[in-house]
């Protein structure tokens, strides 16, 4: 399923430069991921929005939006995320915290009416180098890294966003949200993998989308 999506992604890239008026879409987000990220092992205790400085995730990217049938498209991309989750304990007040950089290929589908565009569609989300483990307490801080780079995951994105005539292209706002559909999990030798938390959150996202042909295609 993995490698299937990634291939479909490269695929559709690719039909893209011979694909009628393609849309180069460069766009920044923040991840809000205390709005629905999991964490395993947490206890009654553990408040992800207790420390919901430690759930703030950004990033950016670039896709390729190729319409057809008038009013739907696909876009297949590539999102750089700079991940941070975290949870709090209200008892110890000790916050633990795991930050890591992914590649996330979406592919999506899209659909335009008037202003507004509507998007959904699954993603990979591969992990790049290890992952930072991080506790925090008074005034004392510990933190190890942990090579994830095998975890590579499968999720669903869907969202909305608005677009307004800008120079030669358009401004778009929007929303999204993301849901890996597995846990971040850490190799074990002797034993069970560990599994830490399943990423998921509300992106607020802008962006600028220009023809493909102002970069000469």
């Amino acid at each position: 399923m993995k490698k299937l999506i990634a291939l479909i992604a490269v695929a559709v890239t690719a039909v893209a430069v011979a694909a009628a008026d393609p849309l180069i879409v460069i766009h920044g987000f923040v991840n809000l991921n205390a709005l629905g990220t999991s964490w395993e092992h947490a206890s009654d205790n553990d408040s992800a929005f207790g420390a919901f400085g430690d759930n703030v995730s950004i990033g950016g990217g670039v896709g390729v939006n190729i319409p057809f049938a008038g009013y739907f498209g696909v876009q297949p991309g590539v999102d750089i995320y700079g991940n941070r989750v975290g949870t709090k304990n209200s008892d110890t007040g000790v916050v633990s915290s795991c930050s890591y950089v992914s590649l996330d290929i979406p592919l999506l589908f899209t659909a335009k009416v008037e202003k507004w565009n509507f998007q959904i569609g699954p993603y990979l989300s591969i992990p790049l180098g290890d992952l930072k483990f991080t506790e925090k307490s008074g005034g004392a801080e510990s933190s190890t890294d942990i090579d994830i780079a095998s975890n590579a995951l499968v999720g669903m994105l869907f969202g909305v966003g608005y677009e307004e005539r800008l120079g030669l292209g358009r401004l778009v706002f929007g929303a999204r949200y993301m849901l890996d559909f597995a846990p971040i999990t850490l190799e074990n030798d002797y034993g069970p993998d560990v599994k830490l938390f399943t990423r998921r959150g509300l992106e607020i996202d802008i962006g600028y989308k220009v023809p493909l042909t102002f970069f000469g295609g």
